[in-house]
């Protein structure tokens, strides 16, 4: 027997840890909205399929897969969909920048030059991760966030 969508959907949500509420302001809808998708007493659109697609880290056609979601809706789906918040690309970037930092500390003879970029970068990443700080509300973010400032620390820390 096929997965509803509604239920397919609630599962990937509750997997998440997301509420019924964090996931509807995620998606510009209301709690209720998301409440009678889950409960199928109404069937998302392409676009809320589509968003929700990304928010699960699934192509929309993934999502839909198996499941009851109408075949001629799930054929106008997009193939891909953006899949990476602003916060995760943030943390994207410290990665990189820390990763190219580590390049550079290898090598001895360039010692003084990562030393002082290492205390730029430090200083600009905190002013961005506290501003993130101030913006984000979700508990999950919150900690990736926390977790990030601890790299950064940890790393530039041994380093300066």
């Amino acid at each position: 027997m096929q997965e509803t969508i509604g239920k397919r959907i609630a599962r990937l949500r509750q997997e998440t840890g997301w509420t019924q509420q964090t996931l509807a302001a995620r998606l510009a809808i209301s709690r209720v909205a998301v409440s009678q998708i889950e409960m199928d007493l109404t069937l998302p659109s392409e676009r809320t399929v589509t968003l929700l697609a990304g928010l699960f880290k699934l192509s929309p056609q993934a999502l839909v897969e198996g499941t009851t979601y109408p075949l001629a809706k799930a054929e106008r789906l997009p193939e891909v969909t953006c899949c990476y918040t602003a916060l995760e690309h943030e943390l994207a970037l410290l990665e990189n920048d820390l990763a190219w930092l580590r390049r550079l500390a290898d090598d001895p003879d360039r010692r003084n030059e990562t030393l002082r970029l290492a205390a730029e970068i430090r200083e600009q990443w905190r002013t961005r991760l506290d501003a993130w700080r101030e913006q984000v509300t979700d508990k999950g973010e919150k900690a990736q966030l926390g977790s990030a400032h601890q790299k950064l620390t940890d790393f530039l820390g041994g380093l300066l």
